[in-house]
């Protein structure tokens, strides 16, 4: 490809060389035309006008080619400029480009990141949202119970403040009136309810707690502060024979099936820890050593039989009565055992040698219904006082229906030293039924049962006196009857499904009261 230089330098030499050529051919055209006709032209002539003539053609074609090549050169220089200013341009947008490729990888990674972050925040929020769906109602759930629960803790600390403000006041009238009982003055002072009929009661050695049986398979405990019955199934019937055994911390008790049950953890939670079939049927009754060596039961079979408190090992059968042993007690020495029957037969066995010493009668607690051919009455109640010298038994006399029950209560007064009976102890009003639980005083000279039959009570008794100097209603028949240590307190277990605590202490008569 020629230069643009190269170009001008050819044309400068194709017009001199025509100039050279044509300048003497235009001098001779412009002379006048000779007159004659034109010769023939030589030949070199016609050969050098075609070779002009040619030439001038090759340079008129020559000049166009050589404007159009320079037009041509101008457009590819231009084309080449276009094309570089392009290619700048492209290297400038594919620098361009690839930066923002970089970019858009960069933005491209940095949004994948965030994509998955936001899909693993997505996940964990509609997991957290599933279990927060989930905890609503199991949250809205706990709102009843733990209102109830508050509400129970507050009538818990409602009642607490009672018992405290009632001790308080209690503890005052004490100091001030006297310590010794006034059974006329007796008054209930706090009660707990059950869904079934009670039949046992003790306080535990401690007196802080009442441990009571009933008509289920279960040992209660009722803390006789605030709480409400706690319930510890461990029987297999109902529960009607129930004593503490102070020395060891432990209950017994005895249920419908025969069985005797230990139980332990008394000050937290009862647990049985040992169990024996003392009796084939109904074990009716309890008694504990005063040392808490032994255990006396007595029921159905006829049969009296001694344990060791210890292991539960049999000690000793005593057999001999022809009919159900209703009762057994030890005497405050623990020299002696007594047991009393249906027929109203007491026997008294030496402990330790386990020889048969004598028999008591107690026969006006017992009558045969020739028309019902059936026994009726029995030793239902038993104890000693506490120097031993007496022993009571309870039941029913002068039966005139057996069928609907329906006798006079009595407590039969013996002198044990003596082994014979001092008297028959009644109520003073007209009452129909039978005492089932019998208790002398600590300290004072008088003797209290529980009963019931067409209504119920407790009375209370002087030692020289048949009728009874006091008597307070219950509301519902009384199968057994407890003393608190300080004795003022008893507890009463009843047929109407509560626990009664009634209190004997004196009490200041009311200012409006006063005379």
């Amino acid at each position: 490809m020629h230069t643009r230089t190269e170009a001008g330098r050819s044309l400068r030499w194709c017009l001199l060389l025509c100039w050279a050529i044509c300048g003497p051919v235009v001098a001779q055209e412009a002379a006048p035309a000779p007159a004659t006709p034109p010769a023939a032209e030589a030949p070199p002539l016609v050969f050098a006008k075609r070779d002009l003539a040619r030439w001038q053609a090759l340079l008129e074609a020559g000049t166009k080619g050589v404007a159009e090549r320079q037009a041509q050169l101008e457009a590819v220089t231009k084309g080449v400029a276009d094309a570089k200013a392009a290619q700048a341009a492209a290297a400038k947008a594919a620098a361009d480009a690839a930066a923002a490729v970089t970019a858009a990888e960069q933005a491209k990674a940095a949004a994948e990141k965030a994509l998955a972050q936001a899909i693993e925040t997505k996940t964990a929020a509609d997991a957290a949202k599933i279990t927060a769906d989930a905890k609503v109602p199991e949250v809205e759930g706990q709102v009843k119970p733990a209102t109830e629960a508050k509400a129970a803790a507050e009538a818990q600390a409602k009642l607490a403040q009672e018992q405290a403000t009632a001790a308080q006041a209690r503890l005052a009238a004490l100091e001030k009136l006297g310590l010794k009982p006034n059974p006329e003055a007796t008054r209930l002072a706090q009660t707990a309810t059950h869904d079934r009929p009670l039949l046992a009661v003790r306080f535990d050695p401690q007196a802080n707690w009442l441990l009571a049986g009933a008509q289920d398979n279960a040992l209660h405990r009722w803390d006789l502060g605030v709480a409400p019955l706690q319930h510890q199934p461990g029987h297999g019937s109902w529960v009607g024979a129930l004593q503490v055994n102070g020395p060891r911390k432990e209950a017994v008790a005895g249920s419908h099936e025969g069985k005797l049950i230990w139980w332990a953890d008394l000050d937290t939670t009862p647990r049985v820890v040992r169990e024996v079939a003392a009796h084939k049927g109904y074990l009716r009754a309890i008694a504990v050593s005063p040392d808490g060596s032994l255990i006396a039961t007595g029921g159905n079979d006829l049969v009296v039989r001694v344990w060791s408190a210890a292991d539960g090992s049999l000690v000793k059968e005593l057999p001999g009565h022809e009919r159900h042993v209703y009762n057994v007690a030890f005497d405050p020495t623990g020299k002696f055992l007594v047991s009393g029957d249906l027929v109203g037969v007491l026997k008294q066995w030496e402990v330790g040698a386990w020889t048969h010493v004598r028999d008591l009668d107690a026969k006006v607690l017992w009558k045969y219904d020739a028309g019902f051919q059936a026994d009726v009455g029995g030793i239902r109640a038993i104890d000693f006082s506490p120097d031993g010298k007496l022993l009571a038994v309870g039941g029913i006399t002068e039966v005139s229906n057996a069928f609907a029950g329906v006798g006079v209560p009595a407590v039969v007064l013996f002198d044990f030293v003596e082994g014979k009976q001092l008297k028959v102890m009644k109520p003073k009003e007209n009452f129909q039924g039978s005492v089932y639980s019998v208790r002398f005083h600590p300290t004072e000279p008088f003797v209290m049962a529980a009963g019931g039959g067409n209504g119920a009570s407790l009375w209370f008794w002087k030692f020289d006196e048949e009728k009874s100097f006091a008597a307070i209603k219950l509301p519902a028949v009384a199968y057994d009857m407890a003393l608190h240590p300080d004795g003022l307190r008893l507890a009463v277990a009843l047929f109407d499904k509560t626990l009664r605590v009634y209190d004997m202490s004196a009490q200041e008569m009311p200012p409006a009261e006063k005379k």
